[in-house]
């Protein structure tokens, strides 16, 4: 994995780190603002591999082949230090002391150890920085204010504007757009049949009864998509805890469950993002917005929706109706009435 991977699709930014990196001015922390968070990670790998690398090209690229690099593609390179939020308020918090894991506290503690690998560059990557609480990032600025030697600290967020400004101030801004998002083509199945017969079926109660119907079961069946998904992911983990004391196997349950609910968000966010886009897209095309012109084209183009048989006053008002259930599902409601509601006003939009 190399930086220059990334060369075709985000030319300026590539070619303005390795002239830093060949002139020696590299900065020691960044920002990475993407909307795609796969693309952000493998990104910030990249980068760690540049800093890194003890035989680098003359570009100033990683050479992809050591072994630093291969740890470090690996994710088990030694001084590679990761904090994301695993609390079930997906917060990154500041934490009691450096003991309490995945804290803020114990993030920082881990570069003023002695390096274990002789003296190499110490990585560390905050995955949804954005999560980190007030005090979390009060406290991280110190850090930034006086990095530790030999460090390289890179941020990860879709929307870097929620970090204080002395923070965005001290870090090197990268900006990685695809100005889409990216959805999961096995959710998208069930989904966009639901949404089509929403916006082009009979505009009556039954239709919007069986649509609320389906969206509602899809949304309820996240929660369980979530957990089998973790428990894959920490099979290991999970059967190390029988080895484990009790303080130890409790800690190791609290981050389990954490991680589901963390996943589950993620996911229900990504559903009510679909719903949102659908609308949108359809909007899009009633205004003769062509097809491949849209950000996420894969959504409508299994329909073979004409523009002519789009009601432009009903698309916009769906569109409208479906950024009010986003406003709406992120206070305390009853979820499975909201889509009902939203559900009814949608298909008997044509009507009113």
């Amino acid at each position: 994995m190399q930086l220059l991977q990334f060369q075709n699709e985000f030319p300026f930014v590539v070619n303005a780190l390795l002239s830093a990196k060949r002139a020696g001015r590299l900065s020691h922390s960044f920002i990475v603002h993407s909307d795609d968070s796969t693309l952000s990670a493998d990104f910030a790998i990249s980068l760690a591999q540049a800093v890194s690398c003890p035989e680098p090209f003359d570009s100033g690229d990683a050479c992809g082949e050591c072994q630093v690099c291969r740890q470090l593609e690996n994710r088990t390179y030694s001084e590679l230090f990761a904090l994301a939020p695993v609390s079930k308020s997906r917060q990154i918090v500041i934490g009691k002391d450096s003991d309490e894991p995945d804290t803020m506290r114990w993030f920082q503690s881990q570069f003023h150890l002695k390096s274990v690998s002789g003296g190499g560059m110490k990585i560390g990557i905050v995955y949804d920085a954005d999560c980190m609480n007030q005090e979390a990032q009060n406290c991280f600025l110190k850090t930034l204010e006086e990095p530790p030697p030999s460090s390289l600290l890179i941020l990860l967020t879709p929307n870097p504007f929620t970090l204080l400004p002395t923070i965005r101030s001290r870090c090197q801004n990268i900006l990685l757009l695809r100005n889409k998002s990216v959805y999961d083509a096995e959710k998208m199945k069930d989904v966009l049949p639901v949404l089509h017969m929403l916006s082009f079926g009979k505009a009556d109660i039954s239709v919007a009864e069986t649509c609320a119907s389906e969206l509602i079961c899809i949304s309820g069946k996240l929660h369980d998509i979530a957990e089998e998904k973790i428990a894959g992911k920490w099979k290991k983990f999970l059967g190390d805890t029988k080895n484990l004391e009790s303080a130890g196997q409790k800690l190791i349950e609290k981050r389990f469950d954490a991680a589901v609910a963390s996943e589950y968000l993620g996911m229900r966010n990504s559903f009510l993002s679909m719903i949102h886009a659908w609308f949108a897209h359809v909007h899009m095309l009633s205004q003769g917005i062509p097809l491949d012109s849209l950000a996420n084209p894969e959504l409508v183009s299994g329909f073979k929706i004409k523009p002519e048989d789009i009601d432009p006053k009903k698309a916009y008002r769906s569109l409208r109706l479906s950024e009010n259930l986003l406003q709406v599902l992120q206070w305390s409601v009853n979820g499975d009435l909201a889509l009902r509601e939203f559900c009814l006003n949608v298909a008997l939009g044509s009507k009113k």
